[in-house]
């Protein structure tokens, strides 16, 4: 599935009061990759998932999907697509299994089809023996499992997630990480949305960033990363490198030191400090930028 964007605005209210919630947005998305939707709260996310899904329409522009304009509009495209809302909605006085079969009839599935896949989905999720518990028995995350379950039980081509990570921990992040991968390799087209910069590092082939209803980011993520890589460096080293004349900043992550070079200052002029200084190093490389750098840079740049 592909989709494409041209120049999409919406606002809501009227005369004074009217806002504008998303403007002049354009992009495009296909099957085979995971499309990260980024943003702070309130920049407009939302309201362009909305209208992608056709739960809004917009006041310009076009939505186009496969080649045809207004397609999202019909009842077939509303079979292809699996949707995980921010805001969470399952029957609470419903039985899990019961309330996964009847999601899965409204996308066109018989039950027959469907209580396969979804008591695969349960064992997959570790859920098998809370199938036939009602909802409201479930903890916050497994009633996520169960919401994520409920959107990837049809099998759809393209996948909308917002947030949903919320509320897992790390094992089941792990786990929806992988089933996020697997629907990529599947050739479906997954848009993620979410907070958490180090899943879209790890998942998100193109970004698209909004920020107070405007576009400020589109393109390929690494390609992004390497645009507005300036002076880093990544040291894996016992030693510490502060003040060191080329060390302008050290901030640790997992995956080791990460420093910010003074200007005028290289690579090569850093292994040399480390070096007279008796500083061990490990191993040390030309690293590329945080996305969440980019992040806050963006947000802090826009701020009027």
């Amino acid at each position: 599935m592909e989709v494409e964007l041209q120049e999409v605005s919406k606002s809501f209210g009227r005369g004074a009061d009217q806002k504008r919630a998303v403007e002049q947005v354009s992009w495009r998305a296909a099957g085979g990759q995971v499309f990260g939707l980024l943003g702070p709260n309130g920049a407009g996310k939302t309201t362009l998932i909305r209208m992608l899904l056709d739960i809004i329409r917009p006041d310009t522009g076009r939505i186009i999907i496969d080649g045809h304009v207004g397609f999202n509009r019909t009842p077939e495209f509303k079979f292809r697509i699996g949707y995980l809302p921010e805001e969470r909605g399952l029957y609470r006085k419903r039985k899990v299994l019961e309330v996964l079969l009847y999601l899965a009839a409204l996308k066109g599935f018989s039950r027959q089809q469907a209580l396969p896949r979804a008591q695969g989905l349960l064992e997959r999720f570790d859920l098998s023996a809370w199938g036939h518990k009602k909802v409201e028995d479930l903890s916050k995350g497994m009633g996520q499992k169960v919401q994520i379950a409920s959107c990837l039980l049809h099998e759809p081509e393209m996948v909308v997630l917002d947030e949903p990570f919320s509320g897992l921990d790390p094992v089941n992040v792990r786990l929806v990480r992988e089933l996020i991968l697997e629907q990529k390799q599947r050739g479906r087209l997954v848009f993620l949305s979410t907070h958490l910069m180090a899943e879209v590092e790890a998942l998100c082939d193109n970004i698209f960033m909004i920020h107070q209803g405007r576009q400020v980011l589109y393109g390929n993520l690494l390609e992004i990363k390497k645009r507005y890589t300036q002076h880093h460096v990544l040291v894996n080293s016992q030693a510490e490198p502060e003040g060191l004349p080329a060390v302008e900043s050290v901030h640790p992550t997992l995956q080791g030191k990460y420093i910010r070079l003074r200007e005028g200052y290289t690579l090569h002029d850093l292994m040399a400090q480390m070096a007279a200084a008796r500083r061990p190093v490990l191993r040390i490389e030309e690293a590329t930028t945080p996305i969440e750098d980019i992040f806050v840079q963006l947000v802090r740049e826009a701020q009027p």
